[in-house]
């Protein structure tokens, strides 16, 4: 495991870390909980002590001991509530009509995100929350939304393009998993989701789609959602014309 150091966002060396940790009275102890960072099911004192055998880790047996006396009971860490039930929403499918009138008649982030999604969607068959994310934040940056939009809270400028700002939770440090797209994107999702105009696919993947891992760290798991549009879905997307433009104002009132 490579440990790595940053302040909002901006990573440091070592060196860095270090001179800044040792400004004071004491060094400070950080204790870093492998919780998570390592995939729950290699925490079994057999598996591990199978394992110490087969890769010759004698330091394997040691902490599966360990395990099974301080620790007999770990369990997988539950997912936060709401997080994993976007596919498996009961389907209560409402008019075209009766959808537009919901859409257009008031601005709020599940709005804007259901119609992010089918602008994307209208073009592209199949795509992840966050490449829509990436594709819309961009695709309206060159449309000279406001710079000082919500819009772009969340995502960091990487030679030229906005890609996810992706760190640790932290008190005031706004990520992309706690932005106002991604927000926007998941009620949309739901929505459309539970009224029969998208069809979502949850898959979990392993490691990391923003930087290359190594060891015990490609055993990270991340959900993925794909989403595609039902035949509705399509009807919806040629039926409302001005989509591009509902899009565009929203994130223009929206002030950082």
């Amino acid at each position: 495991m490579q440990v790595k150091f940053e302040i909002a966002g901006v990573q440091l060396k070592d060196s860095e870390a270090k001179t800044l940790l040792s400004i004071g009275s004491e060094m400070p102890v950080v204790t870093v909980d492998l919780m998570d960072h390592v995939d729950s099911r290699l925490l079994d004192s057999s598996k591990l002590f199978n394992l110490s055998i087969e890769k010759k880790h004698p330091e394997l047996a040691s902490l599966a001991a360990k395990l099974a006396i301080t620790a007999p009971s770990i369990k997988k860490r539950k997912q936060p509530r709401g997080r994993h039930t976007i596919s498996q929403m009961e389907v209560k499918k409402i008019s075209l009509d009766q959808a537009l009138d919901e859409l257009c008649s008031f601005k709020s982030l599940k709005n804007v995100g259901a119609a992010m999604i089918i602008h994307c969607l209208s073009t592209r068959k199949r795509m992840t929350i966050r490449e829509i994310a990436v594709t819309q934040v961009n695709g309206l940056w060159d449309r000279d939304v406001n710079a000082q939009s919500e819009l772009f809270a969340g995502f960091k400028r990487v030679q030229g393009e906005f890609m996810p700002f992706v760190a640790k939770p932290q008190k005031g440090l706004l990520t992309y998993h706690s932005s106002p797209v991604y927000t926007a994107l998941r009620e949309g999702t739901a929505y459309l989701k539970q009224t029969g105009f998208a069809k979502v696919e949850e898959q979990v993947e392993f490691g990391s789609v923003d930087k290359e891992l190594k060891g015990t760290e490609t055993h990270l798991q991340r959900k993925v959602y794909r989403l595609e549009l039902t035949e509705a879905g399509d009807v919806l997307a040629d039926t409302w014309a001005d989509v591009d433009k509902f899009i565009l104002k929203f994130w223009n009132s929206r002030k950082a």
